[in-house]
């Protein structure tokens, strides 16, 4: 089975959400899409944006604690969407690779944080998991796509790629992106081009 390594060059700070390679800041994956994500979310309160941000962060927390340690631990606010996710877990038995894997494309130099790399029958599978009310295949293609290229960078390759959607109720939806997403890395690489064209004249 696959192993990821510690990438000890890569270090995150939280609170300003900024990635450093050697010391030398680098985009997120999330920086990058921010015209896709602005787009899509146009019409969305910002408070309403910052709480489901903190919403997704905690439930995120919680189901790593559960398939790392069997912790369950979760506001009993949020318990609907642990239990959703909970469900997935026994239904799905994903075999997790390493959760909340930070990661880095070798060449491009953009870098980001990979929700469950694990192996769902034996086939190592990239999950991102989002408590979102509907599931934005126009940002989750192209963020999954980011994703698996910055791993194969690397030389790590996943055969499938799969967004876990929980819900509120203790349900859940999944849907599955095709492997090989030549339109979405086409629309990642030209907004990377867009982000380092507009860091050039600030």
């Amino acid at each position: 089975m696959m192993e990821l390594p510690e990438f000890s060059e890569l270090t995150f700070e939280e609170k300003t959400h900024q990635y450093k390679l050697n010391g030398f800041e680098i985009p997120s994956v999330t920086t990058i899409m921010k015209p896709l994500s602005s787009a899509h979310y146009k019409t969305v309160d910002e408070e309403v944006l910052k709480k489901a941000a903190a919403r997704g962060t905690t439930v995120h927390e919680a189901v790593e604690n559960y398939l790392l340690f069997g912790v369950e631990d979760i506001p009993p606010e949020l318990e609907g969407y642990f239990l959703g996710f909970k469900k997935w877990i026994m239904d799905f038995n994903p075999v997790p690779i390493k959760p909340e894997c930070k990661i880095y494309h070798k060449t491009l130099g953009y870098a980001g944080t990979a929700d469950l790399p694990c192996y769902i029958k034996e086939q190592p599978t990239l999950v991102d998991l989002k408590t979102t009310a509907t599931i934005a295949k126009m940002l989750t293609r192209v963020q999954l796509e980011a994703y698996k290229k910055a791993f194969e960078s690397h030389g790590f390759t996943f055969t499938r790629k799969l967004i876990v959607q929980a819900r509120n109720d203790g349900t859940y939806s999944v849907v599955e992106h095709e492997i090989n997403d030549a339109e979405s890395w086409k629309v990642f690489t030209e907004l990377l081009d867009v982000h380092r064209y507009i860091k050039k004249y600030k």
